[in-house]
């Protein structure tokens, strides 16, 4: 199976003020990724065990082009803002599920 898919995971850095930063930056990123829905598998945050704070955010592009996903995040008011304290890129490969349509082997 060939990956499909590049995912983001990207964790925040309390200690960059990210809670505020992402309130300040909320309108500009979500105005941002609405422009191109589209290439987007699947995104949202990700929050703490408890489920009660945001603590990162996950991307699934729909390209296997790392570079090109990589340029979509990197636009991104988030990632401007800078309050990330990890960006780990992946390729993926969505196997089973709705967000893929059912099985994909």
């Amino acid at each position: 199976m060939k990956a499909e898919y590049t995912s983001f995971v990207c964790h925040d850095d309390p200690a960059k003020g990210s809670a505020q930063k992402r309130l300040d930056h909320l309108v500009e990123h979500l105005a941002y990724i609405e422009k191109f829905c589209e290439r987007i598998l699947v995104a949202g945050p990700l929050y703490n065990k408890d489920g009660t704070t945001i603590n990162g955010s996950l991307f699934i592009y729909a390209t296997n082009d790392q570079e090109k996903a990589r340029s979509w995040l990197e636009k991104d008011p988030y990632f401007k803002a800078g309050f990330w304290a990890t960006v780990d890129c992946r390729p993926f490969y969505g196997a089973i599920g709705t967000a893929v349509g059912g099985i994909n082997y």
